[in-house]
C-alpha cells in the first residue's frame, strides 16, 4: 500500500509539474507573442546559406533560409532578417544564426514564401519595435501548451487515483 501512495504522490507531482510547465513555458510565451503588434515589411532579399557539421564522426548539412526585410514603426524605420520567433529557434553555440533544417527543401519553401521586393506581415515587440519575426508561433505555442496540459491533467489524475486506490500502481 506505501508503494501505491509513493506512486501516486509521484505522479500527482508530475502533473502538477506538466500543468505548471505548461503555463509558465508556452503559454506565458503565447501571451507574449499575442501582445506584439504587426505591420507591413518589404522584403529585399530572400535566400538560404547552409553549413556542413560533423558530429559523432558523421557529417550533415543544415540549411537555413535567409530573408531581409524592412518595416516601420511610428515613422522609425528598422531592418531585421529573423523569420521566426526565439521560441522557434533552437541554436547551439558555433552554429549559424536561425532556424535550422536539414532539408534543403524545406529551407528552400520558407525562403520562398518571401519573395525579394515583395511585403509580408512582421510581428514586432511594441516596447521593443527593433525586435522584429515573421512567422507566427501561436498555433504551435497552443498545441505544446495544450499536449503539456493534457498528459499533465492523465498523471496528476492517475496520481490522484493511486492515492485514493482507486488506480492500481503496484506491479503486483
Amino acid at each position: 500500500m506505501v508503494k501505491q501512495q509513493v506512486g501516486g504522490v509521484i505522479l500527482l507531482l508530475v502533473g502538477v509539474g506538466l500543468v505548471a510547465g505548461a503555463v509558465i513555458g508556452p503559454f506565458g510565451t503565447y501571451q507574449d507573442v499575442q501582445s506584439h503588434e504587426t505591420t507591413t515589411a518589404e522584403i529585399t532579399s530572400s535566400d538560404m546559406e547552409s553549413e556542413t557539421e560533423q558530429e559523432d564522426g558523421e557529417t550533415q548539412v543544415e540549411y537555413y533560409p535567409r530573408v531581409e526585410y524592412e518595416y516601420t514603426v511610428d515613422g522609425t524605420g528598422y531592418t531585421d532578417n529573423r523569420i521566426f520567433h526565439a521560441s522557434q529557434v533552437n541554436n547551439e553555440p558555433g552554429e549559424l544564426r536561425g532556424k535550422e533544417f536539414d532539408s534543403q527543401s524545406d529551407a528552400r519553401d520558407v525562403a520562398d514564401r518571401y519573395q525579394s521586393d515583395s511585403s509580408a506581415t512582421v510581428r514586432y515587440d511594441p516596447d521593443n519595435p527593433e525586435t522584429s519575426y515573421l512567422e507566427d508561433p501561436s498555433n504551435d505555442l497552443l498545441i505544446t501548451t495544450g499536449m503539456m496540459g493534457l498528459f499533465g491533467l492523465l498523471a496528476g489524475g492517475a496520481g490522484i487515483g493511486g492515492l485514493l486506490g482507486i488506480v492500481s500502481l503496484d506491479n503486483e
